[in-house]
């Protein structure tokens, strides 16, 4: 929860909304999957319904560490997360797109398997990887973020490119950009710098960051609960087991 004193010396920020999706995670949430290998006749729904858990996981650590920095006062990363957030959102985004596909016969069964394989599976580089097998390329992170602007244009009909937009704009502040090295600092008037020792967010900062992530988030979850319904309904899933609380 984010702290009140910070809630009261930002009146006109909307933390409540952003803090409604606390409990999404938690109810969406198994701690345990069991496969059942001799039942499966494709690996499609045990496939995709552990990339979807480990995805929730990703995207429930990201936001409970954007939350910490706003109550830490950590503007660099709370840039950080929220873009990287974007991208597993882009990324279930992307299983469902292709799902879709595939069930409307648009694309194969290789397709699909090679698809969950990138997702689920892919590396470029690993520790010691001389000694490990090869491991698919991953998908360009920008064709994950271009697919939700894209499936919003088939849901919605409007071709707006909102997700890519704000991605590229949280990317000038991921890199040792100009507006990334400002960050916690000011320059005056007469081109005076000024570092401060911590860095503080700005009502700017805010009114970008949290809108951003309430995107993500509302996106993640809409399009994580589709795609499960999709497998549940159409393939074999592995056995999910809910913690006892």
């Amino acid at each position: 929860m984010i702290n009140k004193e910070i809630k009261e010396m930002h009146p006109s920020i909307n933390f409540d909304e952003l803090e409604r999706f606390i409990p999404e995670y938690k109810q969406r949430y198994y701690y345990r999957l069991l496969p059942k290998w001799q039942k499966y006749d494709r690996l499609i729904g045990h496939k995709g319904i552990s990339f979807l858990l480990l995805s929730l996981q990703r995207s429930k650590s990201l936001f409970t560490g954007f939350i910490d920095c706003i109550n830490t006062s950590n503007v660099v990363l709370a840039y950080l997360s929220t873009r990287a957030h974007f991208e597993s959102t882009g990324s279930v985004v992307y299983l469902l797109s292709c799902l879709q596909k595939f069930y409307n016969n648009e694309i194969n069964l290789t397709k699909i398997e090679d698809t969950l394989s990138k997702l689920a599976t892919s590396a470029r580089t690993l520790p010691n990887s001389d000694h490990l097998h090869k491991f698919p390329d991953p998908i360009n992170v920008l064709t994950l973020i271009d697919t939700v602007d894209k499936l919003f244009k088939d849901d919605n009909g409007k071709n707006l490119k909102i997700f890519r937009q704000c991605y590229d704009f949280l990317s000038e502040y991921c890199h040792p950009n100009m507006p990334g090295l400002l960050v916690g600092s000011h320059v005056t008037k007469n081109f005076e710098l000024v570092i401060y020792e911590k860095s503080v967010f700005e009502d700017a900062d805010f009114g970008i960051l949290i809108n951003d992530m309430i995107i993500s988030c509302t996106y993640f979850f809409d399009i994580y609960d589709r795609s499960f319904t999709l497998l549940k309904e159409n393939e074999q899933i592995p056995d999910l087991v809910k913690p006892d609380n």
